[in-house]
């Protein structure tokens, strides 16, 4: 037998009062992992969901970054979202001026569509397509 242990190390550090306290006095160091946290470990989706949400219009670019791999974890671990709610804030950070949220944005949409057999964002790559078949085609 092995004397391996299972330990949960992914344990909810946070109440959602606490949380709700973080973003009311804008902590940033405990706001960049808030959602990615919750995303991992929190029983409820829906409040992942929320928090992710609310920290994707945060001013820092690092925050409103992570708050959209929130949806990824939570889509990973809890294999539910809502489509009407997660889509458009995935496709306004998919158009965020910074770099660095539209790189953590086009992560989350991947892993979103993968887990949750979505297909956000894949538009623009059909119509791409469909363009370049047809201008073969002439």
């Amino acid at each position: 037998m092995s004397g391996l242990i299972y330990r949960d190390v992914h344990k909810n550090e946070f109440s959602d009062s606490e949380v709700w306290e973080a973003i009311k006095n804008d902590d940033r160091e405990v706001l960049i992992l808030i959602p990615m946290k919750l995303g991992f470990c929190h029983d409820n989706w829906k409040f992942t969901q929320e928090v992710s949400v609310r920290l994707s219009e945060h001013p820092d670019e690092t925050i409103r970054g992570n708050s959209v791999r929130g949806f990824a974890y939570t889509a990973m671990n809890h294999g539910t979202l809502e489509k009407n709610i997660v889509k458009p804030v995935l496709l306004r950070a998919l158009k965020d001026p910074s770099d660095w949220v539209k790189s953590c944005a086009q992560d989350a949409v991947d892993d979103v569509n993968h887990y949750m057999g979505w297909r956000i964002g894949t538009a623009r790559k059909n119509k791409e397509r469909e363009k370049r078949f047809y201008e073969r085609r002439k």
